[in-house]
């Protein structure tokens, strides 16, 4: 696990003591997922991704599949070598580097992926390794990067790129920041567990053996974070609109 700094400590301190993590992670939702439903494309995916994972058979059929689900443009543009060659898990546990050095896990994606960038690279790893990664997307970058409104974690930019944003794999911060945010998802996952906050898994995740009863992992951080950043850009969106309609009607 990486050492984080006391000063990105403190901040995650103050997180886990303004927000609410086990209800985020129940209102997450993306297309057809919703807590109420069992995240069914997000247990679909992992479950599949996972599974290929262990078995050194990740395809470019699978990234496809992540693309559409996360609602990438051109996933013609998409390749890779197949199967890809990353050793994700010995004996059936995660590879032991994985935890120390996840910003070359994300290299080593990079360089046989063709068409995919630092989000969807980290969408592979999230649904591959839950227990040790999770995504780090645009949104994510926007409410926790350098422009962070409140919780500044990552010295990282997203930019918008006509009407999409990306993260651009050229700034500094990357991939050494991917590395400091699964630092990061599994420090919260350690004080959630400590503090017997238990995490309010959909049934099916515990019947099919992809989580144990409560036990919080960084793809559970994750995905109740991504449910922060969703709530903070769309009131931040809603709030622009206001004004601009409050500053037309004045004119």
């Amino acid at each position: 696990m990486k050492i984080l700094e006391p000063e990105i400590q403190q901040k995650i301190n103050k997180l886990l003591k303004d927000l609410d993590l086990r209800d985020l992670y129940k209102k997450y939702e993306w297309k057809g997922d919703s807590h109420s439903n069992g995240f069914p494309d997000l247990f679909r995916l992992e479950t599949e991704i996972s599974d290929a994972a262990r078995k050194n058979s990740i395809m470019q059929h699978h990234l496809v599949d992540i693309a559409k689900w996360g609602k990438l443009r051109n996933t013609k543009k998409i390749s890779c070598q197949e199967p890809i060659k990353l050793t994700l898990y010995v004996n059936n546990l995660p590879a032991s580097w994985l935890a120390t050095e996840p910003e070359n896990a994300i290299s080593i994606l990079d360089a046989q992926v063709k068409g995919f960038g630092p989000t969807y690279a980290s969408k592979i790893l999230h649904f591959a390794v839950p227990q040790i990664f999770g995504a780090l997307d645009t949104r994510l970058v926007r409410i926790f990067g350098n422009s962070a409104p409140k919780y500044y974690l990552l010295n990282l930019i997203a930019e918008k790129s006509g009407d999409r944003w990306l993260i651009p794999p050229s700034q500094t911060g990357w991939p050494g920041e991917y590395g400091i945010w699964i630092g990061i998802l599994k420090n919260i996952a350690d004080c959630l567990n400590e503090e017997h906050k238990f995490c309010p898994h959909p049934q099916k995740y515990l019947e099919s053996g992809l989580r144990e009863e409560g036990i919080w992992l960084p793809a559970d951080v994750e995905t109740a974070l991504f449910s922060y950043a969703s709530q903070e850009i769309s009131e931040t969106s809603l709030n622009s609109k206001r004004l601009s309609t409050r500053t037309r009607e004045s004119a």
